[in-house]
């Protein structure tokens, strides 16, 4: 709530003391609604007629320059004008009060000499005030206050509250404003409201200041509807209101009032008070940017940044972040500095982009301090410094920006080996992923997965491949299909491993479009179906997968899904050669042995067939067994003969066993 000081246009406020015309009033209406150009057209027009009041009037807006440009010759000329009328005819001028508001037999002294109310002349009191001789003021205020002469009742709280020319009173400041209040003015109302919102010279007291607001308010007083706003929205005094708060605050806001215009917009982008509408929510702060409220400049800038409610527009995003920045907004500083950044909106400028991120990140802007690392990191207009971009990330990742609680992290893990604190690297990536982030979601789940830098944790794993792959992190989705493939973590559950597979083949990787064709081919988790074997084969295939090529080769040897073609097969057996497949090399070795589609080799043949064998293959494991007793490609050894068909024939391989059974029963 803006607890606004009395100020000197309150001092100097006059009210008619004889029945007003309605060009009067009019002209009242807008000075105290703060247009203080109409009330300065409309006083010159009653002032040239010869009204005292408006040429009184008239000499305040020429003395303060409001609606005017200030002129002292101007001021003292109309001021003479009203003081030469008022001097002989000031006693049939005083308006004596219908109600006996405060008489003579009052306890109020005064505090300095007055003169008699005979004597006693408003205007003669506002020429003494402006040339700062208070006490003679007072002495011509204070009876016709005392009278009841509303103008007079408001100069003299407002010399109290202040102090000018005696002792500052908030409690007789109080006493003169309730005099003018009861009288109606909602200027004293609204700065009854205030005395008692705040305690100032009376108990404080939020029902009584919500009464006094509402009185000034009902009389169109927009400060008063702007604090009656702020007091249904606090529940301040009355019970807390959203729908009365925003209905306060827009008809505040209707006229003219820049806060509440903000307010109004805020409240209906949030819904506060009302349904939430964007449009009705950019109108406002559109005349509040009019009327240059920053946080109003800042706001619509983040619309025209992404195109909500209106069309996207970088250009003029940036001109209202640049306005709101010069007038001191952190937020918008930091904005203009990744625009420069970024060339967005404007010409990349690295140079002002670190000037601006700076500026806002010595103002604990965290996200600028972000950004600011990010320009070190990278070396971006400037020349790239881990040293000093750690301590800025680590200051921006402590103040819970996420972007830079995965980058620290990230840099954390790259340090030297006997440098890096595992423990730290992962108390980062999890907090980072607790705040959503993707990628720190996954590396968490790795670090679970591995013991790296916490225990070894399987299901807590699970939980996080889970959130990134939700999120669309491709590596995530794999690794969760391997989970639930391998039952590690979770129950085994070949279904929800292939919905998996099948999500990050769709999405065209290689390693995926292999386990699906693998799963395909044997029937794991999905009916069997060479067809979709062969297809997801030939996919991950061209991407040059070997050993995708490798089960490409086995399914064209063996014609099941596509036309038997054993050249083919040929040609991706030895395509694969360098990823040592034991399938295609023990199947290429048969091809060797038996001279089909390449020249008979026994020697190439053993070679394949051992490649294989080291890697347990029983296949091949069983053929270079068979090569061993029979002397085909090498020395014939019946006792290595014996140990490759052990070797087989544990594997369940029925030819290493019929043989095995044979040999040792020779």
């Amino acid at each position: 709530m803006r607890l606004n000081k009395i100020i000197i246009g309150l001092m100097l406020t006059s009210f008619m003391l004889v029945a007003e015309s309605q060009d009067i009033a009019a002209a009242k209406a807008a000075y105290e609604q703060g247009d203080h150009a109409k009330a300065a057209q409309l006083w010159l027009a009653l002032a040239e007629q010869g009204n005292t009041t408006a040429q009184f009037e008239l000499a305040k807006l020429y003395s303060l320059g409001q609606g005017v440009e200030q002129d002292a010759l101007q001021a003292a000329y109309w001021l003479e004008k009203a003081a030469s009328k008022t001097a002989t005819s000031d006693k049939n001028s005083i308006k004596q009060p219908d109600i006996t508001a405060l008489t003579a037999d009052s306890d109020d002294v005064a505090d300095l000499p007055v003169l008699a109310l005979s004597e006693a002349n408003f205007a003669n009191g506002m020429r003494l005030f402006q040339q700062k001789n208070y006490a003679a003021a007072y002495s011509h205020w204070y009876p016709l206050a005392l009278s009841g002469v509303l103008d007079a009742q408001l100069n003299l709280a407002a010399m109290y509250a202040n102090g000018d020319g005696l002792s500052k009173s908030d409690a007789k400041a109080v006493r003169w404003f309730t005099a003018a209040a009861e009288q109606g003015s909602a200027q004293a109302q609204y700065q009854l409201a205030l005395a008692n919102a705040n305690g100032n010279g009376v108990a404080q007291d939020d029902a009584l200041a919500v009464y006094w607001y509402r009185k000034a308010a009902e009389q169109q007083y927009r400060l008063a509807q702007y604090n009656l706003g702020f007091m249904y929205a606090n529940g301040r005094g009355v019970t807390q209101d959203d729908v009365s708060a925003l209905l306060w605050y827009e008809r505040a806001a209707v006229q003219g009032d820049v806060d509440a215009q903000y307010l109004v917009a805020e409240r209906y982008r949030t819904g506060r008070g009302t349904n939430a509408d964007i449009n009705k929510a950019i109108g406002w702060y559109q005349r509040a940017v009019e009327q240059a409220h920053s946080r109003a400049m800042y706001q619509l800038a983040q619309y025209y940044l992404q195109g909500i409610g209106v069309s996207k527009n970088e250009s003029r995003a940036f001109d209202l972040f640049n306005l709101a920045a010069a007038k001191g907004i952190v937020e918008a500083q930091r904005e203009v500095g990744i625009s420069y950044s970024l060339g967005r909106g404007v010409r990349n400028n690295y140079a002002k982009a670190l000037g601006f991120l700076e500026s806002a990140c010595a103002q604990k802007d965290s996200q600028a301090c972000y950004q600011l690392a990010v320009h070190f990191d990278e070396g971006l207009g400037v020349k790239a410094d881990a040293s000093r971009a750690m301590p800025l990330f680590r200051h921006a990742a402590t103040a819970g920006n996420v972007d830079a609680q995965f980058r620290l992290a990230a840099m954390l893990s790259q340090a030297t080996e006997q440098n890096i604190d595992d423990v730290e690297v992962f108390n980062w990536f999890l907090k980072a992923a607790e705040q959503g982030h993707a990628q720190a979601q996954y590396l968490t789940a790795i670090r679970y997965a591995e013991g790296n830098g916490t225990a070894k944790n399987d299901t807590a794993a699970v939980k996080w491949y889970q959130l990134a792959a939700e999120q669309g992190v491709l590596f995530a989705q794999y690794n969760l299909g391997y989970m639930y493939g391998a039952g590690r973590g979770v129950a085994q559950n070949d279904e929800k491993a292939l919905y998996w597979y099948t999500k990050v083949a769709q999405q065209g990787d290689a390693d995926a479009q292999f386990n699906l064709g693998l799963r395909y081919e044997t029937g794991r988790g999905v009916r069997q179906d060479d067809n979709q074997a062969v297809h997801w084969y030939q996919k991950s295939a061209a991407q040059n997968h070997l050993r995708a090529v490798a089960n490409l080769g086995y399914m064209y040897e063996k014609g099941y899904g596509v036309n038997l073609d054993e050249r083919k097969a040929f040609e991706l057996y030895q395509q694969s050669l360098s990823e040592q497949v034991p399938r295609a090399l023990t199947a290429l070795g048969l091809f060797y042995k038996n001279g089909r589609q390449v020249k008979a080799s026994d020697e190439k043949a053993v070679e394949l067939f051992r490649l294989a064998a080291e890697q347990g293959h029983a296949n091949a494991q069983y053929n270079l067994a068979w090569m061993y007793e029979y002397g085909r490609g090498v020395k014939k050894d019946l006792v290595k003969a014996r140990d490759f068909y052990q070797l087989a024939a544990e594997q369940n391989e029925p030819l290493a066993q019929a043989q095995l059974n044979r040999l040792l029963n020779l």
